[in-house]
């Protein structure tokens, strides 16, 4: 009698804290039963298949500290790439799910319906690949009522590339830009939904309907629903960006692609079941206002020196400023200018800068003293 691996060795049965979910879900289906073969119930709800989505749904998934790791270095890439000192809204965008999303539902799976997980963040996303059919499934659907058939064919070369005669093309040729993965930001939630296909075998095998004696192929009212398990997300927030391979000349171009790419994700959608309303992301201006003041204040902090950063953790009160002038005194002259003007804008901060009292003003002076050196 076969006895499946994970059982033998005594794998665990439920999904341990801070690992691969991805992993867990795709690798360490534990519902077969001896002779290889999901178990059944009486109930279809509580099969194999449907236990194991309940085992994986109504989890969050993905390491919030792993996830903005990722980000950082994402955004640190994009402005690289694009030779700026600092980023804005154009370069890349947040958008969030409004409602349930699937991606990779063909992949192979006992469930029947996979999920698309990142290989080392553990949380379900959309690969570059993905994001470049959708895109050009935009562009060459002509949702942009601006172009016209000419406009549209050269967007989509400039863009996509082009392959030697076919449609039009007379080269062989690379496209401008380059697609990210989009990957989500924050711990995604998980949940488990249900499809109920009525007509299982005319789907399949319709194409070989010989006759009205092939009454399991015809769509028809005798037939009865089969519920189909399976695992969604709930929420998400994905960071999305594009770039041009010649930034210098075409940055403009990778900004509108990105404006383009955010509406096919909120009118087409992305991933499975758009059909059904899955998949529709919608940009949020919000979050990408949060970090683009929270790079800008890590980039800050990035230049500062040591005694500068203890002085930004340091309680700013005026007790504390006294102490930091002796400090400022005793530093090496690069870093004593450094502290004297945090000093500065702290005294401006509690308008003691220009106006102060004896005691004050010698304080005060000190710090004139340093920066005017």
């Amino acid at each position: 009698m076969a006895i499946p691996l994970y059982q033998d060795n005594q794998a665990a049965s439920s999904f341990p804290q801070e690992g691969h979910l991805g992993l867990w879900f795709t690798r360490f289906f534990n519902q077969y039963d001896d002779q290889w073969q999901v178990k059944k119930e009486k109930s279809k709800q509580k099969e194999g298949k449907g236990k194991w989505i309940e085992l994986t749904a109504n989890k969050v998934c993905g390491s919030q500290k792993a996830l903005e790791q990722y980000q950082n270095r994402v955004l640190n890439l994009i402005k690289a790439l694009k030779g700026k000192d600092k980023l804005d809204t154009n370069d890349y965008a947040i958008c969030e799910t409004n409602w349930h999303f699937v991606t990779g539902m063909g992949l192979p799976h006992p469930v029947e319906n996979g999920m698309a997980w990142h290989h080392t963040l553990g949380v379900p996303f959309l690969a570059g690949s993905t994001i470049k059919g959708l895109l050009r499934a935009w562009v060459e659907g002509g949702w942009n009522d601006e172009l016209d058939s000419k406009q549209t064919v050269q967007r989509r070369q400039n863009w996509f590339g082009m392959v030697k005669e076919e449609e039009g093309d007379t080269e062989d040729k690379a496209g401008q830009l380059i697609f990210f993965d989009a990957v989500p930001i924050e711990s995604v939630k998980l949940t488990s939904d249900i499809m109920t296909p009525h007509y299982g075998k005319w789907y399949a095998e319709g194409d070989k309907i010989s006759g009205l004696s092939e009454h399991e192929r015809i769509p028809a009212d005798w037939h009865d629903p089969v519920p189909v398990p399976f695992l969604a997300v709930k929420k998400a927030k994905f960071l999305v960006t594009i770039v041009a391979r010649d930034n210098k000349n075409n940055d403009k171009e990778a900004q509108l692609a990105l404006q383009e790419l955010v509406q096919a994700l909120e009118w087409l959608g992305a991933g499975a079941k758009t059909a059904a309303g899955y998949g529709h992301l919608v940009r949020d201006s919000k979050k990408e206002q949060e970090i683009l003041e929270k790079k800008k204040e890590e980039d800050i902090s990035s230049n500062l020196s040591d005694l500068e950063k203890e002085f930004l953790k340091a309680n700013q009160d005026q007790k504390m400023a006294g102490s930091w002038l002796d400090k400022m005194e005793a530093a090496e002259p690069e870093d004593a200018k450094r502290i004297a003007c945090q000093l500065k804008a702290f005294y401006e901060s509690i308008d003691k800068w220009k106006k102060q009292k004896k005691k004050q003003k010698l304080k005060v002076d000190r710090v004139k003293k340093v920066l005017e050196k």
